[in-house]
């Protein structure tokens, strides 16, 4: 594509950024990020165009933050899995991945893809092309014997909690990223709030995705004290279902790239038991992704 039809480049996320004061634990994982080779074929609709954000790059944000383990997601922008597959085949055991896969997809298909590294699926309405919730059922009953999990990618809050009914009838785990899209205005007390920490504390296929709260914030970086206040209740509920992710390299027009160093410090903020921020970046991922 070339011109004006090729949809918006990303900013570059930083190269630049400092080393967090959070000392990330043995293991620790990023559960949510993209790897963009210069030589990925993309979709020609879709909503970006990604920029520096190959795997050499990504290694070097993860080496400084401290991450030993993380979970390659196969981006909207691209036209398959290969790129997620290389990606996990190069570093030997250290990265799960997140497929796209067809509701038509052969069992063969499939099975190749967890023979791959791959650990689930994702659905999602906000990305081009994305596989939406009417096929959620139907994949989750087709992937159960893999051991795999769905992660849920949607719009904001009221599309949360219109599925939640869906949700607990999976047969397999599942993941609600982006905090469940609770802005600072649907905090403690609210029934957004209620209604995805309920989900929580009752439902033990259910889990929750910390990446991307600077989408949701208002009180911006370095700190994003407002979503702490989200965030904490909801690990004290249920510190053994909570994910962290950087979002890596950040695919958002709105708002300012992060230094993944503030990401991780959020922890520190949210988190202050280190206990629980050793579930949240170990223990958790572990159990959910399939390592050992």
């Amino acid at each position: 594509m070339t011109g004006s039809t090729e949809p918006p480049k990303l900013r570059p996320p930083r190269h630049d950024g400092r080393a967090p004061r959070l000392k990330a634990p043995a293991k620790a994982c990023d559960t949510h990020f993209h790897i963009y080779e210069d030589s990925i074929p993309m979709k020609p609709e879709r909503r970006y165009t990604p920029v520096e954000a190959g795997l050499a790059n990504y290694r070097k944000m993860a080496a400084r933050l401290g991450l030993e383990r993380g979970v390659v997601i196969t981006g909207s922008a691209m036209t398959g899995n290969r790129p997620t597959l290389d990606a996990i085949a190069a570093m030997g055991g250290a990265f799960k991945g997140l497929a796209h896969i067809r509701p038509e997809a052969e069992d063969r298909e499939i099975e190749a893809l967890a023979e791959g590294g791959m650990t689930g699926f994702r659905i999602s309405t906000r990305s081009v092309g994305g596989l939406g919730p009417d096929h959620l059922l139907s994949l989750a009953d087709r992937v159960k014997g893999l051991g795999w999990h769905v992660e849920i990618h949607l719009n904001d809050i009221a599309e949360v909690v219109a599925l939640l009914p869906t949700l607990r009838r999976l047969p397999i785990p599942y993941s609600v990223d982006h905090v469940g899209y609770l802005r600072p205005d649907c905090g403690p007390g609210t029934s957004e709030f209620e209604a995805v920490k309920g989900l929580l504390a009752r439902e033990e296929n259910a889990y929750l995705n910390l990446y991307a709260w600077y989408d949701l914030t208002a009180e911006g970086p370095p700190a994003y004290g407002d979503m702490a206040e989200i965030v904490a209740p909801l690990v004290e509920a249920r510190p053994d279902r909570i994910l962290w992710g950087t979002n890596w390299p950040h695919p958002t027009f709105d708002v300012p790239v992060p230094d993944d160093a503030d990401l991780l410090d959020f922890l520190g903020l949210a988190v202050p038991d280190e206990a629980h921020r050793r579930m949240i970046l170990v223990d958790n991922p572990a159990r959910l992704y399939g390592w050992d």
